[in-house]
């Protein structure tokens, strides 16, 4: 398995090359579906991860990677018609 600074360096790059094509209040829909997408893969080429619990811990990878404040807040902002 790959460590957890890995999958989540992987996805923070991704999240930056696809951030300025996505509304900022939608961002943290691709980092939660890229980060658990990243740990399925890893567990099922490499791993000793039921697939279930690999995508639990991705998601829980992705909303590290993405910062669960500054997700919410940007969601909030968008969603009242802030930036």
């Amino acid at each position: 398995m790959l460590e957890i600074v890995v999958i989540i360096g992987i996805t923070m790059a991704i999240t930056e090359a696809i951030k300025p094509h996505i509304p900022k209040s939608l961002l943290f829909v691709p980092v939660l579906v890229l980060a658990a997408g990243l740990n399925a893969a890893n567990a099922f080429y490499l791993g000793s991860m039921p697939m279930e619990e690999a995508v639990a811990e991705g998601l829980k990878y992705g909303a590290m990677a993405s910062g669960v404040y500054g997700l919410g807040k940007e969601a909030l902002e968008g969603f009242l018609g802030g930036e």
